[in-house]
């Protein structure tokens, strides 16, 4: 199978299945004329995937601890 492919639907199914893991989500305070306004905002963190043998591994940075998924997944898209 196509590599590019592959990596493209591991994206999709960890944002469906794992979305929290990589949507940060933070508070932000905007001065208006009115007073004070909290707003909630959020931001995509980078997926860093690793196919090895008989797993792929998934993290948000280098030193995150990892989601391990069997290769399996890769199946389900027939």
């Amino acid at each position: 199978m196509n590599k590019m492919k592959d990596i493209e639907f591991i994206k999709e199914y960890v944002l469906k299945h794992y979305k929290r893991h990589f949507i940060k989500k933070y508070t932000a305070i905007e001065h208006t004329p009115r007073g004070k306004v909290i707003k909630t905002k959020s931001k995509e963190l980078p997926i860093l995937i690793s196919i090895e043998d008989t797993y792929i591994k998934i993290q948000n940075n280098k030193d995150a601890s990892p989601i391990i998924l069997n290769k399996n997944i890769l199946n389900e898209r027939i």
